[in-house]
């Protein structure tokens, strides 16, 4: 179990932010291994893009990859319970959530950025299906935990989040489009490798653009309220 203080301050993280970060939260050689695993899936998967022109509805140069069968297949660093079922993780999100039988498991995946000069536009992951009423205040039905592979750098696109925005009735953010907003202050999470988040779902991110021939690959994983 968690300390109760180191707990309560968490959460107060949680609430004021939108998301936790923690750092060094995995071992360096887990997170490497993960990362080799999927190298070859990765370009693979790649070329595929790259021959339909990343027509997948992803940004130009970015892809998601569903990983349950990879993992269900391959085993290995992928199926550690520190990614998949890590207590720590599940732990806060019972806190967050509720409690432990109003949660379930969504999906499991990589997201990566490859070589690419644009900005994934501002926004939410909480689909308004998932959303008992869009227009009310925001409670959290959808969490992520995240585990950056690589050094998230300026060089290779940081993760960017607007601190607090998790807040916002979730139809205040289906289509958001911030460009009138004269002033605005994301925050870039320069994370490193054996780092990992845990977020609200409705918290508004974008990725920045990966200016390195290094792809920047994250695992996601979905918690989402019953």
């Amino acid at each position: 179990m968690i300390d109760a203080q180191r707990k309560a301050r968490l959460l107060r993280e949680f609430k004021l932010n939108g998301f936790i970060l923690l750092r060094s939260f995995l071992p360096a050689e887990l997170v490497s291994g993960m990362h080799e695993q999927l190298q070859p899936i990765l370009r693979a998967e790649h070329r595929k893009a790259q021959e339909d022109g990343f027509k997948r509805g992803r940004a130009q140069g970015r892809l998601a990859l569903d990983l349950s069968e990879y993992i269900r297949l391959l085993g290995g660093p992928l199926a550690d319970a520190r990614f998949l079922g890590n207590r720590f993780i599940e732990e806060l999100v019972d806190a967050l959530m509720g409690g432990s039988d109003r949660w379930k498991r969504g999906w499991t995946q990589v997201e990566v950025a490859f070589r690419g000069p644009d900005y994934v536009a501002w926004h939410s992951d909480q689909s308004p299906e998932d959303t008992p009423d869009p227009h009310a205040l925001h409670e959290t039905i959808r969490l992520t935990y995240n585990i950056p592979l690589v050094d998230f750098t300026a060089e290779k696109g940081a993760l960017e989040v607007l601190p607090g925005s998790h807040r916002l009735p979730r139809a205040d953010s289906l289509s958001v489009d911030l460009t009138d907003v004269e002033n605005l202050f994301p925050v870039p999470l320069h994370l490193r490798r054996g780092d990992a988040l845990l977020r609200d779902g409705n918290t508004l991110h974008r990725g920045t653009p990966n200016r390195t021939d290094e792809p920047r690959p994250m695992l996601d994983q979905t918690y989402k309220r019953r």
